[in-house]
């Protein structure tokens, strides 16, 4: 499907993007913006959009589904593992852009996506966008420990060795980050590093700050 760049940035012109890694600060940032500030979001809800989907032209949307033998899917190599992350996210934008589209326009929004951002500069300005990203200390002692994530972690325990494929699953989510960085890096976009010193309320000055919030 092919949308006119500059009718979508017109439409999104009250859409800000928290993009980066994993375990960063932007779900939290996200639910601040919505609790304090009236902001509205939208959800990256792939089992809503699956059903609209077919091997041949969303493939990796098709994937995680449960007749997988998660053994093999959680330790495939990292290069895969990474390529299938970034192409899920970009398949599903087609659906995400027009749900984006059909929210009210009266209230700004904020989104929650971390992607490579030469998917979404073609709508959503530099400015609109931050790029947050913690250590890769940090990735690897939260990811599989979050609550939003019970689900992934409740799965792995079912391997032989959940521990090994906890480790090896970091590598891929460490990886995903430092790509999403160095690719905003690149085009200019503004970054934050969460650090363990860095207080919730500070990282909310900050993101507000460079928004003009």
């Amino acid at each position: 499907m092919r949308l006119n760049e500059n009718y979508l940035k017109e439409q999104l012109k009250h859409v800000y993007w928290l993009n980066g890694g994993c375990c960063a600060g932007k779900t939290t940032m996200t639910k601040k913006f919505v609790a304090e500030l009236g902001f509205q979001t939208l959800g990256d809800d792939v089992l809503k959009y699956r059903p609209f989907t077919n091997p041949t032209e969303y493939p990796a949307l098709q994937y995680p589904h449960p007749g997988l033998i998660w053994e093999e899917w959680f330790n495939r190599p990292t290069d895969v593992i990474f390529r299938w992350l970034c192409e899920i996210v970009v398949e599903m934008m087609e659906f995400f852009v027009i749900d984006l589209l059909k929210m009210p326009s009266d209230k700004p929004i904020i989104i929650d996506l971390g992607i490579m951002p030469e998917h979404i500069l073609p709508f959503i300005p530099k400015e609109r966008m931050m790029c947050l990203y913690t250590s890769d200390e940090e990735i690897e002692r939260l990811y599989y420990f979050r609550e939003d994530h019970k689900m992934i972690l409740d799965v792995i325990n079912l391997t032989s060795n959940p521990a090994e494929t906890i480790k090896h699953g970091n590598k891929t989510m460490v990886k995903f980050s430092h790509e999403i960085r160095n690719a905003c890096v690149n085009n200019n976009i503004r970054t934050l590093e969460r650090t363990p010193t860095l207080g919730i309320e500070e990282q909310f000055r900050l993101v507000r700050e460079h928004f003009a919030i």
